[in-house]
């Protein structure tokens, strides 16, 4: 799909539109590193315990961002990963699993709201009708009972849900069976995470939050640095509606094509050129490229430190 939208546009357009930046093309890994830097906050802010420092959070999060981004999972391949790198640390597999799915909830819920916003600031560039615009905003709060919906499964047992689940569709699995036990406990000490640290859960929400906004100021510069004037609106539309395009065509490998034609959708909607939508997407993956080869540096470095580990035992808890 990639290469028929570049073959489509033409190559040398897209690179008559590169070649402008030259070595400004750097900058645009200032933005993302900060989002990363927000992100690993919010999910410091998810441990009932600051047992673990941020640069050490850093780099796990780097490692198992790096398996999100290449396995098609909806982003949650490398969430054990995360989880299971934090027994390095003496965090108990319970705890860590806890801390992790926390911070995926957090991040859910403040990218629903994000996107929300983007879509209605989408429909009021379009200059939608009262009648429609009345409609669409109908479709757009759908997006609250979702929200309501997780921290209600999160609260009342999320692994209790889904055990339930399965018994009633006759469903068993033999490895979720025998773990019903942990997973019990699991549910616990999320809910009493959400009961306890209300103040944590809250500075995770912000964190993740602005975390989307600096994503704003990232779309805002690869648009600045091609000359591409733009508002911070469309900015705003450009980068929350390119995150349901991302997550859309999650069951690609790195979205790859599936992004780029949901970013090109997306300029088209806003009247600007399709040639600059997909430098505008190549120019994110570029700096996605660069994080994820990190992360796979740090990922490999992190499975020597656990293999040389004496201590560490593969086969407990909730080992995955």
């Amino acid at each position: 799909m990639l290469a028929a939208l570049i073959y489509k546009i033409g190559p040398s357009t897209i690179y008559h539109q590169l070649i402008i930046l030259k070595w400004k093309v750097l900058l645009l890994l200032l933005p993302f590193s900060l989002v990363f830097v927000l992100d690993t906050l919010g999910w410091k802010y998810s441990f009932k315990e600051g047992k673990t420092s941020f640069k050490d959070l850093f780099v796990i999060r780097l490692a198992g961002e790096s398996v999100n981004s290449i396995i098609p999972s909806a982003n949650f391949a490398g969430e054990p990963v995360k989880a299971y790198f934090l027994k390095k640390h003496n965090i108990s597999m319970v705890d860590s699993m806890a801390s992790v799915i926390i911070s995926k909830t957090m991040m859910t819920i403040t990218q629903i709201i994000f996107v929300m916003v983007g879509v209605l600031l989408f429909l009021y560039k379009l200059n939608v009708s009262s009648t429609r615009l009345i409609g669409s905003i109908a479709i757009i709060l759908l997006g609250i009972p979702v929200i309501i919906f997780i921290v209600f499964i999160q609260k009342h047992g999320l692994f209790a849900f889904l055990l339930k689940l399965l018994r009633i569709l006759r469903i068993r699995i033999r490895y979720i069976e025998e773990r019903e036990a942990k997973l019990r406990e699991l549910d616990k000490n999320i809910y009493q995470f959400y009961i306890h640290n209300k103040r944590k859960t809250f500075y995770s929400f912000a964190c993740f939050f602005l975390g989307w906004l600096v994503g704003v100021i990232e779309a805002f510069l690869i648009l600045y640095l091609l000359n591409i004037p733009i508002d911070t609106v469309s900015a705003y539309i450009i980068e929350s509606l390119a995150t349901v395009a991302k997550g859309i065509t999650s069951f690609i490998p790195g979205s790859i094509g599936g992004q780029e034609g949901g970013i090109i959708a997306i300029f088209i909607g806003l009247k600007l050129g399709a040639g600059i939508a997909l430098t505008f997407g190549i120019l994110k993956r570029f700096r996605e490229l660069i994080f994820i080869g990190a992360g796979l540096f740090v990922l490999s470095k992190l499975e020597w430190a656990v293999a040389e580990s004496p201590t560490l035992k593969p086969s407990e808890g909730l080992n995955p």
